[in-house]
């Protein structure tokens, strides 16, 4: 009996089992191989050359650059889409007047198609004729026109402020769900002990959304981290090359120099980096988990 049940189950997660497999595990394989060849097309033939691209890949300075760009992007993406989202998960958890026309008017940059919202950014950012440096003017800076996403110095941040604009309303809906799952008696509980509002959000809020908290940290980080289309849309990795994150830098390099061997190490490296923050964060989660 209990073989039979065994085999039922490898039965039924077999194909979810081969669909990872050439989905997954076939591509990441040959990615790994192609990572350990000199694929540039003024070099010739492709060639085997092992570890040493991935050396060449740090001591050539462009690497160092896309990763300190990655990591801006991510942290302070994914920190402020949470943060904004469980601050509007907060406020649209309270019984307020077309509370449910409000929720779904949020939900808006979210549904947006995510080239539909960088092409609208665009035209905000635009320097002549944008809603941007007309806001400045009108709020009686004066006449301006910034170039938001041809100055070096602002393009990042530029790019940045619209995908928190667009991701924020998923960690807002997750959270606001969680929050309707709190049990008011603690609530009640915590206002006869004499905690104030702070003080339950902080101690009461907090503790019970944690680890749905935790859940959306990871997912927003993970997705963030390989989000393409915001930055390729409004700045295509420009202004000279001030905005390249890992996803657009490997699309340079695989589709506009057909160097693939580059573009796999890349790839590779931001898949390490990826899985080491991940299992990080769920080992930790694991382990508040376990002391709860």
């Amino acid at each position: 009996m209990r073989t039979q049940s065994t085999l039922w189950g490898y039965a039924l997660t077999g194909p979810a089992i081969l669909l990872l497999l050439v989905l997954l595990f076939i591509p990441l394989a040959y990615t790994f191989q192609l990572s350990l060849m000199d694929t540039d097309l003024s070099h010739g033939q492709p060639q085997f050359i092992g570890l040493s691209g991935y050396i060449a890949s740090w001591t050539d300075g462009e690497l160092w650059n896309v990763t300190k760009h990655s990591v801006v992007w991510t942290v302070c993406v994914a920190a402020f889409q949470v943060l904004i989202g469980l601050v509007a998960a907060v406020l649209l958890n309270k019984a307020f007047p077309l509370r449910g026309l409000v929720r779904s008017l949020v939900l808006l940059p979210w549904v947006l198609p995510g080239v539909v919202a960088a092409l609208t950014w665009r035209l905000i950012y635009d320097a002549q004729f944008g809603f941007m440096n007309s806001l400045i003017a009108k709020l009686g800076f004066g006449p301006t026109t910034i170039d938001w996403l041809g100055t070096p110095e602002l393009a990042m941040w530029a790019v940045i402020f619209a995908a928190i604009w667009k991701g924020f309303p998923f960690p807002m809906l997750m959270l606001l769900a969680a929050l309707q799952s709190v049990p008011q008696d603690q609530y009640e509980a915590a206002r006869i002990d004499g905690a104030g509002r702070f003080q339950q959000f902080l101690y009461v809020t907090i503790p019970s959304i944690s680890g749905v908290l935790k859940t959306v940290v990871l997912l927003v980080f993970i997705w963030t981290f390989n989000y393409f289309e915001m930055i390729y849309v409004l700045t295509g990795g420009g202004p000279i090359r001030s905005t390249h994150i890992a996803p657009t830098y490997i699309y340079e390099l695989s589709f506009r120099n057909f160097n693939f061997g580059e573009a796999s190490r890349i790839a590779v490296i931001g898949f390490l980096f990826v899985l080491l923050i991940s299992l990080a964060l769920i080992r930790q989660m694991n382990k508040n988990e376990s002391r709860s």
